[in-house]
């Protein structure tokens, strides 16, 4: 053991004397007096005279001439723009993975029904506006301004404003400026310290007041908070870095040593801990440690911080039992807590460790990745808060609202109970009111009709049996179209995308402003045709736009059948397609799919038919045509072939190069998936100008919505690696959930979408069973070669991991 070391404490935590341990298990930090008051008056300035004040303070603190405080947008573009292309590479990978992982953890709307005709419901809803504070000083932090910015335009918060020190030449450090940019925050102002605190909770001029403020600082900003906190919510109380390691014999000393060295150069009162569990009265493994800290600190660029943090606030203690060392990280309660200890502890120790900021998981789990790059937020409480409170999350960018309903019958049964309960706490009129509705029956108010029961379910019957006079005809054998999607806790149904909206999309919907509302959308969406045209490779005078693929399935239809023609398709596909042929007047013809899951072209074409529609991949197989069935029925179809793509995005695969080739191919795509944009409802066609004219002249002007045109121009041309990433993502667990099937004995079809096809015996009883769990998966009875099945949309895992309980419980429950 090297006695040279600086170490506040070392040996068996059992020995060490009262003041040593409350040295490193009393982390709160003091304030200096000098610091309190200085605060105050930082804050009396800016409430008194405000920006004047910041100008004043950016000059004696900051060494800055300031003529306005607000840094134009122009300038974090050009900071963008000159950044090291590596560095900003490494930026851009840390906002998605920081956007990914907040949007997985999205709150939601929650409703209870305690007894019938009650309806309870908590709303998690954004902000208005919050303010995100961005160190500078001795160093530029743009890590912290994407956690912080990154989760709040997850949330959907209305307006974020950022402040960040100026330099010596009155502008942020670049690097800031360019994650300002990268976050695509709303403004940007460089007012550093207790002054920007003051602002952002009180207002001034020019800085907005805000509804909150987050991120770290100094001494003298974490004060500030403090002292404003009545006039403005903040994150958790913060004070300096800190980490603690709970390992077992298995641990490596070094990685130990290195990540404890990787915390202490952050601050001289950083505090680092390795608490080691050894049976033994001395510890092999903590003598390793403390050779291997001082050997690495000899070449540390920053050995003397680190030094001084390990001399006041580190130890290496070693612990006789795995119990003693989990009560003891529960109370010290660290920002960081990295665990090392042998894979059959992991779990159990894992599920016992409840207070920590964050913990990281084995020894390639590094404290410098979640810092950085996994996603996960690095704002944490520090000092033992983590007690109490919890890291960053988009749940600090809402507040909830709560709302409830009572029906009349229900006010009834409530009414004597209430009057009870009023009258036992002294105020009548309360329980006057309550046995108001004693006597009340449910009424429903003249000239209203009752409410829906499912918004997303068709409420007329599919015939209706008093036929107008005026009638056509060929709508009397036309159903509505009714998936049976009641609402669940979890619906993987759709395969919409369910990891959420892309952000700038988002964010561009968001804060959509009135004018496009209250005026009329572009007439055909030209500027939307030329992203479109641009992403799938064609020009703008190919490209037709709708309100979904469906309504360019309908007008395609209506520009090109003749009344009684024949459309063909292959089965199953698209549920859609027989009730638009009948709706336009056309002959449907369904064809059943060869065993291969590919069309039977020859029957098909033997139809005759005016419209040959094809599906790749095909819903609900998943199946990917055979390019040279394609080309052979383009080839050899007396009309026009539709080919619909909505799923294109995870094959990988298109025919849109054909279109470009042929007159007769119309190729029919959606940003509804990949996108994740189903509540827009934007699609799109490809294909010859002349083709594409006359399903535009079918489709008529005004289809597609503004906000949706919009939405969908900002995803297309800045959410393109976000959906990248999500289309991969999509993919990864489709197979992963695919092995899962497999496993429990289960052969789901092989699929290119993002979705699974499984056969199921019985899928319509056990797609009732799952419903009953709250998770839904849509059954297909009686596919052609394939028999029962159900079809299950893909998302994040965790939800995938909810999909197989309910489906191991149902099918169980079901088929034995």
């Amino acid at each position: 053991m090297d006695t040279d070391l600086p170490l506040r404490a070392r040996g068996s935590w059992d020995r060490l004397d009262n003041a040593t341990r409350r040295a490193l298990e009393d982390r709160a930090s003091t304030v200096d007096p000098t610091i309190r008051e200085r605060t105050s008056a930082v804050i009396d300035a800016v409430r008194r005279t405000g920006d004047a004040a910041l100008i004043d303070m950016a000059r004696r603190f900051d060494g800055a001439t300031l003529e306005t405080l607000e840094v134009p947008r122009a300038e974090w573009d050009r900071a963008l723009a000159a950044l090291d292309p590596a560095l900003r590479q490494s930026l851009e990978r840390a906002a998605r993975n920081i956007a990914t992982v907040h949007r997985a953890f999205l709150p939601t709307i929650t409703r209870s029904t305690p007894e019938p005709g009650i309806t309870v419901v908590r709303r998690p809803d954004p902000l208005g506006r919050v303010g995100i504070y961005a160190p500078g000083g001795r160093a530029a932090y743009p890590s912290s301004l994407l956690m912080g910015a990154v989760p709040a335009r997850v949330a959907g918060v209305g307006e974020i404003i950022v402040c960040t020190p100026p330099g010596p030449d009155g502008r942020p450090a670049d690097v800031v400026l360019a994650a300002a940019a990268l976050a695509n925050v709303d403004r940007v102002f460089a007012v550093g310290g207790a002054g920007a605190i003051a602002a952002m909770a009180l207002g001034t001029a020019s800085v907005p007041r805000v509804d909150r403020i987050m991120g770290p600082g100094n001494a003298y900003v974490a004060e500030a908070k403090l002292q404003l906190v009545s006039a403005v919510a903040i994150d958790a109380p913060a004070g300096p870095s800190e980490l603690l390691v709970l390992a077992d014999a298995s641990a490596d000393a070094n990685t130990i040593a290195r990540e404890m060295l990787a915390q202490a150069e952050h601050d001289p009162d950083a505090a680092v801990l390795a608490v080691i569990v050894d049976h033994s009265a001395t510890s092999s493994l903590a003598t390793r440690v403390e050779t291997a800290l001082q050997t690495q600190l000899a070449s540390a660029p920053r050995a003397d911080v680190m030094r001084a943090a390990l001399g006041a606030r580190g130890g290496v203690v070693h612990m006789t039992s795995m119990d003693e060392a989990i009560t003891f990280a529960n109370r010290w309660a660290a920002e960081h807590l990295l665990l090392l200890v042998d894979d059959t502890q992991r779990d159990r120790v894992l599920a016992a460790l409840r207070n920590a900021g964050t913990i990281f998981v084995g020894a390639s789990s590094s404290v410098a990745f979640g810092d950085y790059m996994t996603g996960a937020n690095h704002v944490l409480p520090t000092a033992g808060a983590a007690r109490s409170y919890s890291g960053l999350s988009t749940l600090d960018f809402v507040r909830w609202t709560t709302w409830q309903e009572v029906t009349p019958a229900a006010a009834a049964s409530l009414s004597a109970d209430v009057g009870r309960f009023a009258d036992a706490e002294g105020l009548p009129a309360h329980a006057a009111t309550a046995r108001t509705w004693q006597t009340a029956t449910p009424v429903v108010p003249a000239n209203t009709q009752p409410p829906a029961a499912s918004a997303d379910r068709a409420q007329m019957p599919d015939a209706v049996t008093d036929r107008l006079r005026f009638a056509r005809a060929l709508y009397d054998d036309v159903p509505l179209y009714d998936p049976k999607r009641a609402p669940v806790s979890l619906d993987l149904t759709d395969n919409t995308n369910l990891w959420g909206m892309p952000p700038v999309a988002e964010h561009t919907w968001r804060s959509m402003p009135v004018a496009r509302v209250t005026r009329y959308p572009s007439l055909y969406a030209a500027e939307l045709k030329e992203a479109l045209a641009t992403f799938a490779g064609a020009s703008p005078d190919r490209l037709v736009t709708g309100c979904g693929s469906d309504d360019i399935l309908d007008s395609a239809m209506r520009a090109f059948g003749e009344p009684g023609s024949v459309v063909a398709s292959s089965e199953p596909s698209f549920a859609m397609i027989p009730i638009f042929a009948r709706m336009n007047g056309l002959r449907y013809v369904g064809i059943a799919e060869r065993a291969d899951q590919q069309p039977d072209l020859d029957a098909l074409l033997a139809a005759n038919p005016r419209i040959l529609y094809l599906c790749s991949p095909n819903n609900p197989t998943g199946a990917v045509l055979a390019r040279e069935l394609l080309e052979r029925a383009v080839r050899e179809a007396p009309g026009v072939v539709f080919l619909d793509e909505a799923y294109a995005e995870f094959a990988g695969v298109s025919a849109v190069d054909l279109a470009m080739r042929v007159d007769n191919l119309l190729v029919i795509r959606t940003m509804s998936k990949a996108f994740g944009l189903a509540g827009l409802r934007v699609g799109y066609g490809i294909g010859a100008p002349a083709l594409v004219r006359d399903v535009e002249k079918s489709r008529g002007p005004y289809k597609l919505n503004a906000m949706a045109e919009q939405t969908a121009l900002a995803a297309l041309q800045h959410d393109m690696a976000w959906v990248r990433e999500h289309v991969a993502l999509a993919v990864q667990n489709r197979e992963r959930l695919a092995q899962a099937l497999v496993q429990r004995g289960y052969t789901p079809l092989p699929s290119h979408a993002n979705y699974l096809c499984v056969p199921v015996s019985n899928a319509v009883a056990v797609g009732q069973a799952m419903r009953a769990r709250g998770v839904a998966a849509r059954p297909f009875p009686a596919l052609p070669h394939v028999g029962d099945t159900l079809r299950i949309s893909v998302g994040p895992w965790p939800l995938l991991e909810q999909l197989l309980t309910a489906f191991d419980d149902a099918t169980q429950e079901v088929n034995g």
